[in-house]
């Protein structure tokens, strides 16, 4: 059973956010609170049965005593809203006129607060203008006892000017000097400004009246010591000179070292009697006079703080300076080193003279390069072909190294770090660029665009010992350097040692005895270049059996060799010897195996001739250093063996038929002491005679076996490691 209220008006509905704050706020269960309650479906939950409509009554009894009830509450709440709306507009009216007086009362006391505030202001600045007129006036009065003060010191002061007071005149014109700085602000003021031109009017009178009397000393031309009391007046004089200020000072002792000096820029004049450099020993001899005849005539005269003894030195330096650089710019040409080492000698003796030191290391450097243009002239860049090897340079190292020592030798009575110092750059120099000269000696090589063809290097015996008597040069130019920068170390301060450095002069030559080595090895291969082109010229794949001698080409070859051997031996140090095989081994073997690959088609048995041609050659280059006068190390026997092993096992490769490849291949690989490095199986199946498809089809098939036995491998170890693990369980 159910009921229909379609007849009933629909509840009111709010929005969500209105029934959420409802529910937020006055949270309820009563289901006639709920925003979805539905009053049908309310009552078919009370009354679901026909049974049940005997409840109704009771029911409605119920809900209309419930009614009543809200009813009555909701009149109650009513009153009490109206009893309380009417108390609230009662305080309301009571807080706007409490407002209203507090708002008067504020005003007020802001008033009362203005006016103070105007009143310390008026005050603060009587207080101000009372404090101004105080402290300008205590000023003025300060002012007008300096003036005072002023007035009588310049008048005193112009008494004792007149008077040449001088020891009075001093004090006083300190003290004018102090009062007149506290008027530098005052400008436009006349009795100021008629003080100011007046004082300078004095300053001036007691500077000429100071000036004459020294004068009249130097007019007598006098150089013993003033009698005592002309000695006073001078003493008091350079008082005076002390209080006109620096710039009279300064004044005061030029002046007396132009008097001084005056006969030793008669005497010493450039190209006069004893204006020469041989004489220059003389002009310190005449400065130390000087200073003697000063100390005892003037010494006590002028006050210690001018430190005139100093300044006749200073002024006889810049004077001897000038005199010296004059006839050293226009003797420049036609020194003589001795005279001019002997000036120096006694120029050090004198003073620290380094900072004047360029021009004769300029001197130096302008002998050695005269020196060096004179030698390679006269170098005809030949050696007498006797001797020992290592004596075979050419005369213009010898003369280089004679000039350098001679320079050692000038400069180092000197005992002057820095000077020395300088010369060994200029010494590095000259030798850097002798090391350039021999460089030019040097044929050129032209290498090839592919590096393992050739280089060309066509050179006569001429030629050739030549280059060899360059490496040997630049040898002994390397071994001579280090020993004179030895004797450079020795002789320097130590804060100098660390700054000398020739290691790179060796460097030099170093790398000139490097390029020597790399053109005797060039030429070597230059002349071996036809017999390897003969070597693929060779129709190997048609021998049918090997032959009893060895191939013409490799004798050829080795001939080449052991024809140069002895020429090396007799023209280059043994060390050089080693050397040349070093290079000459390591360069033209990886040569060789390129030619060899160039032969396209060899076959088995042309593969054993070659192998024993590579036998014959072994033999020669083991016994290269032994035909040039050497002994072959270890090393070099090992290098020989190490690069023609790789010829060999391509020889080797060669000569095994195509079933047993693999095998070999893979034994080659296994060796731990194989240096062959990668095998190409292309090009070595080229070489047995297969075509291109056939070497291909070979080296797919031996892949194929190779990965098979890789993934058998892998299936026997994991079986094996199963096995271990059950066993270990």
């Amino acid at each position: 059973m159910s009921f229909s209220l379609d007849g009933l008006s629909a509840p009111v509905r709010f929005s969500a956010k209105l029934e959420a704050a409802i529910k937020d706020v006055l949270p309820s269960t009563d289901p006639f609170d709920s925003a979805d309650f539905d009053a049908t479906a309310h009552i078919n939950r009370l009354f679901p049965t026909e049974e049940s409509l005997s409840e109704v009554e009771p029911k409605m009894l119920e809900l209309q005593d419930q009614m009543k009830v809200l009813d009555e509450e909701v009149l109650q709440t009513v009153r009490q809203q109206t009893s309380a709306g009417t108390s609230a507009r009662r305080d309301l009216e009571s807080g706007k006129q409490s407002i209203g007086e507090l708002m008067v009362k504020v005003r007020d006391i802001k008033a009362k607060a203005e006016a103070s505030e105007q009143m310390v202001h008026e005050i603060c600045r009587d207080i101000k203008s009372l404090d101004y007129a105080k402290r300008h006036l205590t000023q003025t009065i300060t002012a007008l006892k300096r003036l005072q003060m002023l007035v009588t010191a310049v008048e005193q002061l112009e008494v004792m000017a007149r008077e040449r007071m001088y020891a009075e005149a001093a004090n006083l014109l300190q003290a004018v000097n102090s009062l007149l700085a506290h008027f530098e602000s005052y400008v436009g003021i006349k009795k100021i400004d008629d003080l100011r031109e007046q004082i300078n009017t004095i300053r001036t009178t007691l500077r000429m009246q100071v000036f004459d009397d020294f004068n009249q000393l130097s007019a007598d031309n006098s150089t013993v010591a003033p009698s005592h009391a002309k000695f006073e007046t001078l003493q008091g004089a350079c008082t005076v000179v002390d209080a006109l200020g620096p710039d009279t000072r300064k004044e005061m002792v030029a002046w007396f070292c132009s008097w001084q000096f005056a006969p030793y820029k008669h005497t010493f004049q450039p190209y006069g009697e004893a204006g020469t450099l041989s004489k220059t020993e003389l002009r310190y001899s005449w400065h130390r006079q000087l200073l003697k005849t000063f100390d005892a005539s003037f010494g006590s005269l002028f006050p210690p703080s001018w430190r005139v003894g100093h300044a006749i030195t200073v002024e006889f330096c810049q004077i001897s300076f000038k005199h010296l650089e004059e006839i050293l710019d226009q003797s420049r040409g036609s020194l003589d080193v001795s005279v001019l080492t002997h000036a120096l000698l006694k120029t050090t003796e004198f003073e620290a003279f380094d900072a004047y030191m360029g021009i004769y290391v300029s001197l130096e450097d302008k002998a050695l390069e005269d020196m060096g243009i004179k030698m390679l002239a006269s170098e005809k860049w030949t050696v007498t072909p006797t001797g020992r090897a290592d004596s075979r340079v050419f005369e213009s190292s010898k003369e280089l190294f004679i000039n350098l020592r001679r320079s050692f030798k000038r400069a180092t009575p000197l005992h002057m770090s820095a000077v020395l110092h300088d010369l060994h750059k200029v010494w590095a120099r000259h030798l850097k660029l002798y090391a350039k000269s021999c460089l030019g000696q040097l044929p050129a090589v032209k290498q090839p665009d592919d590096p393992s063809q050739m280089p060309t290097c066509n050179i006569d015996i001429t030629v050739q010992q030549r280059v060899c008597a360059v490496v040997n040069t630049c040898e002994y130019c390397h071994e001579t350097t280090g020993q004179l920068e030895e004797s450079i170390h020795k002789a320097l301060d130590e804060a100098y040692r660390a700054k000398v450095d020739l290691s790179p002069v060796q460097e030099e030559f170093q790398t000139v005895v490097t390029a020597g080595m790399r053109v005797l090895v060039a030429a070597l291969e230059h002349r071996t270049a036809p017999m390897l082109k003969a070597m693929t010229q060779v129709k190997w794949a048609e021998m049918e059996e090997i032959g009893e001698d060895t191939s013409k080409y490799m004798n050829d070859l080795v001939a080449e060799a052991r024809e140069l051997m002895p020429q090396l031996g007799e023209a280059l140090h043994p060390l050089y010897v080693r050397f040349f095989c070093d290079k000459f081994v390591a360069s033209f073997v990886p040569k060789l195996i390129g030619y060899i690959y160039r032969c396209r088609r060899i076959g088995e048995v042309g593969a054993q001739q070659m192998f024993a041609d590579m036998g014959m050659l072994k033999q020669t280059l083991l016994a290269l250093p032994t035909l040039g006068q050497a002994n072959a190390t270890n090393a070099y026997t090992k290098l020989v063996t190490t690069e023609l092993f790789k010829a060999e096992q391509l020889l080797k490769l060669v000569q095994t038929p195509e079933e047993l490849l693999e095998t070999t291949v893979e034994e080659m690989n296994k060796d731990k002491d194989n240096t062959s490095g990668a095998i190409d199986l292309h090009k070595i199946l080229e070489l047995k005679g297969l075509k291109k498809t056939d070497a291909q089809a070979v080296i797919d098939a031996m892949n194929d076996a190779t990965r098979a036995a890789t993934e058998g491998s892998k299936k026997l170890k994991n079986v094996f490691t199963k096995i271990g693990a059950q066993l270990g369980t």
